[in-house]
C-alpha cells in the first residue's frame, strides 16, 4: 500500500540514511519493496512512513541506527528474501529493455552492450588505481594513517557493493545475450542452460548404451 507514496520521491538520501544501520534494509528503499521497508523501518523508528521524518530521525537520534540494526537481525532471512526478489525483479526488466532495445535499427542502440562494458571496465580500473594510489601515497608520506586510510576505504567499497553488484549483474546479462546473437548470427540456434544439460544427460544415457 505505502510503494505507491514514494513514485516521485528521491529515495537515495533515505537509503543511504538507513544503509548506515541496516544495509539490507537500505538496499531495499528505491526498489519495489520500498513501502514494505520503510513501514517496517518508521514502525521500528516510532515515526510516520515518511521520509523526512525517518531521515531525521536517523540523524538526530543515535539509537535510531541500533534500532535498525536489532530489526535487520531479527528479520534477516525475510529481508534477505525482499532483496533477492527486488533484485530479480530489476533484472528482468533490464533484460526486457535490452531485448527490445536488440531489435531496434538504430545502429548505436544495438552497441551499447559492448559500450557498457568498455565503460565497465574503464570505472573499475580507474576506482581499484585511485585506491591504490592513495594506499601508496599514505603509507609513503604518513605510514601512522595507513590503518584508517585502509578503514575509510573499506567503508567506501562497502557502500558501492550494491551498485557494482547491479553493474556486474547487467554486464553479465550482457554477456550471454552477445552470445547468443553471435550463435544466431552464426547460424546455430542459442542453447539454455537446461538444454545443454539435457544434452548431456542425453550424450551420457547413449555412452552408457
Amino acid at each position: 500500500m505505502l510503494d505507491g507514496l514514494f513514485d516521485n520521491i528521491d529515495t537515495e538520501a533515505l537509503s543511504s540514511a538507513v544503509s548506515k544501520g541496516a544495509p539490507i534494509l537500505g538496499s531495499l528503499i528505491g526498489t519495489p519493496a520500498t513501502g514494505a521497508a520503510v513501514g517496517m523501518i518508521a514502525k521500528a523508528l516510532g515515526t510516520d512512513a515518511n521520509p523526512d521524518a525517518i531521515v531525521q530521525e536517523l540523524e538526530h537520534n543515535p539509537e535510531a541506527a541500533n534500532k535498525l540494526a536489532a530489526v535487520e537481525r531479527e528479520h534477516e532471512r525475510e529481508l534477505t528474501r525482499m532483496n533477492l526478489e527486488a533484485q530479480t525483479a530489476r533484472l528482468g526488466q533490464v533484460n526486457r529493455t535490452m531485448r527490445a532495445e536488440a531489435a531496434s535499427n538504430d545502429a548505436y542502440v544495438r552497441r551499447w552492450r559492448p559500450t557498457y562494458g568498455y565503460l565497465t571496465a574503464a570505472a573499475w580500473f580507474i576506482q581499484m588505481t585511485g585506491f591504490t594510489v592513495i594506499l601508496g601515497v599514505v603509507a609513503f608520506r604518513t605510514p601512522g594513517e595507513l590503518a584508517s586510510v585502509v578503514g575509510a576505504l573499506g567503508a567506501v567499497l562497502s557502500a558501492l557493493l550494491g551498485l557494482w553488484g547491479i553493474a556486474l549483474a547487467v554486464l553479465g546479462i550482457n554477456v550471454r545475450e552477445r552470445s547468443k546473437d553471435k550463435q544466431v548470427a552464426a547460424g546455430q540456434r542459442p542453447k539454455g542452460f537446461m538444454n545443454a544439460l539435457a544434452t548431456r544427460i542425453a550424450g551420457g544415457s547413449k555412452t552408457g548404451e
